[in-house]
């Protein structure tokens, strides 16, 4: 009787000192997406593209900071030509000014002996007659019927220049001649629409106005794609004020700074027109 129940307590105490056994940890891999292979090789494809990128972009950005470079270096050089043409174009103005009042001052001397006057300034470009080897005879002028083309062009450009240079040293008789021959001569060549305006300038020096608006007219009519139309406008309208007529200088002058915005022709015309207020 005592050992059936001895039996039972025995096997039971046996089982509750035995240690338990250490079972494996679960893992809940429910929260992580599956990888797939080759997905480690992506982020590395995705890394070189996107390098591949950013040198181009700073490459791309070395270029615009050059290309800025040159343009504002190109922009800083036109101001620059912008200025100087300024400054010449007042310089030369102010010697033509200056030519107009010595023309003022010794217009009674060449009415009373227009032969003294030969060859330097004089009022009226008819009274004074230009050496006669610098400006030949409109006979002995006229051209050859076969005379060559290259030739011509080069007597063409050193009658240009003689005149010019007569002009800037204030012998305004012999260049009024040695101008109106060109124009006979070459009426439509290359020279001929610098020659028009050069008259121009050269008969307002001698004060003979309406000679002068006719030449500046003819630039303006007969050679409208010629760059010296502004300039020629512009004189137009000094002469207009110089005439007290400040109607038509306005209109002058206007049609400059409308037309051709931006020129020396027009910065000057603006100056020019804030002083018309002052014309009485």
């Amino acid at each position: 009787m005592k050992a059936r129940l001895i039996m039972p307590l025995l096997l039971v105490c046996r089982a509750v000192s035995a240690e338990p056994s250490e079972l494996p940890s679960v893992v809940d891999n429910s929260m992580y997406p599956e990888v797939e292979v080759g997905a480690a090789v992506k982020p590395s494809s995705a890394n070189n593209a996107l390098y591949e990128m950013m040198k181009q972009l700073e490459q791309l950005q070395v270029e615009v900071r050059q290309l800025t470079g040159k343009v504002e270096e190109q922009a800083y050089l036109i101001a620059e030509m912008k200025k100087s043409q300024g400054t010449m174009y007042s310089d030369f103005d102010g010697r033509m000014q200056s030519l107009e009042k010595k023309a003022e001052g010794v217009k009674p001397a060449a009415a009373e002996n227009p032969q003294a006057q030969e060859g330097s300034v004089v009022s009226d470009a008819k009274t004074a007659e230009p050496p006669v080897e610098a400006v030949p005879d409109a006979k002995q002028q006229a051209p050859a019927p076969k005379q060559d083309v290259v030739k011509a062009a080069g007597d063409e450009k050193q009658q240009y220049q003689q005149a010019y240079e007569a002009l800037r040293n204030g012998h305004t008789a012999q260049a009024i001649a040695e101008f109106n021959a060109l124009l006979g001569k070459n009426p439509k060549g290359e020279y001929a629409n610098n020659a028009q305006y050069w008259l121009g300038e050269a008969y307002r020096v001698n004060q003979d106005i309406e000679s002068a608006r006719k030449a500046f007219n003819s630039v303006i009519e007969n050679y409208p794609g010629s760059s010296k139309v502004p300039d020629a406008l512009l004189k137009l309208g000094y002469i207009e004020v110089e005439q007290k007529n400040a109607a038509k200088a306005r209109e002058y002058l206007t049609r400059v700074t409308t037309d051709f915005p931006g020129s020396t022709a027009a910065r000057l015309a603006a100056k020019k027109i804030l002083l018309l207020d002052d014309i009485k």
